[in-house]
């Protein structure tokens, strides 16, 4: 714990965090694995300010003068005005996931996936893919996660693709039980298509709880999922299970999502359904941790005082 020594007595620090929230799950996940990797440094209070449902107690925050944030985080377009004006009423350090609408100067720190393809300035620092909390436990080899996104401004969709690559992974790695997990945009009629066997298992996302895929992942020895969701894939890549996107063809080639793939497969953190089992592909099996890495280099960079140790230097960019 970070503290400091006064007249023979220890006065502990802790970092004081304003998370914004507008209620998207995927954004939520990024502010709450930044959380994460904070409180392996120091120790850290959270308040969180749900927009726009705090709009009122924002504002009266605003103008009583109430205590100031050391550091302001959150991801959602919808969130950067009252984040820039919270530091601007109240001080601290603003720093945005994912890229901005405003222009990123604005903001203390802005920390974006690299597929994104910003301009770098100094208060820019790229990640691999958007922030993830993980949870640290041993993959099942008998466990395996399909995960379906669906329709999308970024690939093509076909119900028919979709099914025939699912049903030849499940086939092919008979001896694990999967689980076949879809989403909010997956097409209602996809269930039609696919002929599980009795080692899959069809998931609908309505009947899950908001821990359960995090709890699922954090088992899977293979997680396979569909290119269009790429929170999905970078969340996949924070645990340990091997990783492989099933193939969907991009709508252009310009394709930021593609991009990003195709950039995770030549660093071997993704496999391919093209490319037969996970098992059989040259995968880098350690997690992701660009939650821990983005923590220490804002802990290094404006709150050293913070730290409970001297945490290790942080390379800026990739």
């Amino acid at each position: 714990m970070s503290h400091c020594k006064r007249k023979g007595l220890t006065i502990k620090h802790t970092l004081k965090v304003w998370r914004f929230l507008d209620g998207k799950p995927g954004h939520e996940k990024q502010t709450q694995g930044l959380v994460q990797g904070l409180r392996e440094l120091a120790e850290v209070s959270v308040h969180d300010v749900h927009w726009p449902a705090d709009a009122k107690s924002l504002n009266a925050d605003w103008q009583l003068r109430a205590a100031a944030p050391d550091l302001i985080i959150g991801a959602g377009h919808h969130l950067h005005k009252p984040m820039l004006r919270t530091r601007w009423h109240l001080g601290g350090r603003c720093v945005v996931l994912m890229r901005p609408s405003l222009p990123t100067l604005l903001f203390d720190l802005a920390l974006v996936p690299e597929h994104d393809r910003v301009w770098l300035p100094r208060n820019v620092e790229p990640t691999l893919g958007m922030l993830s909390p993980s949870e640290v436990s041993e993959a099942d080899p008998e466990r395996g996660v399909l995960l379906l996104g669906g329709l999308s401004k970024h690939f093509h969709w076909s119900n028919e693709d979709v099914a025939r690559q699912v049903q030849q992974i499940v086939q092919e790695a008979s001896q694990v039980h999967w689980k076949v997990v879809d989403s909010r945009r997956t097409p209602d009629n996809q269930r039609q298509y696919l002929n599980l066997p009795e080692n899959a298992r069809y998931v609908h996302w309505r009947d899950t709880q908001p821990s359960w895929l995090t709890h699922q992942l954090s088992r899977s020895s293979a997680t396979w999922v569909t290119p269009d969701s790429a929170s999905m894939v970078y969340e996949a890549l924070s645990f340990a299970g091997r990783v492989g996107v099933i193939d969907l063809r991009p709508k252009r080639p310009s394709n930021k999502l593609a991009h990003g793939v195709r950039r995770l497969q030549a660093l071997g953190y993704v496999g391919s359904s093209t490319s037969g089992p996970l098992p059989l592909q040259d995968l880098n099996t350690v997690a992701l941790a660009e939650h821990k890495r983005c923590a220490k280099l804002i802990m290094q960079r404006w709150f050293s005082a913070f730290l409970d140790h001297d945490a290790p230097s942080v390379e800026s960019g990739r």
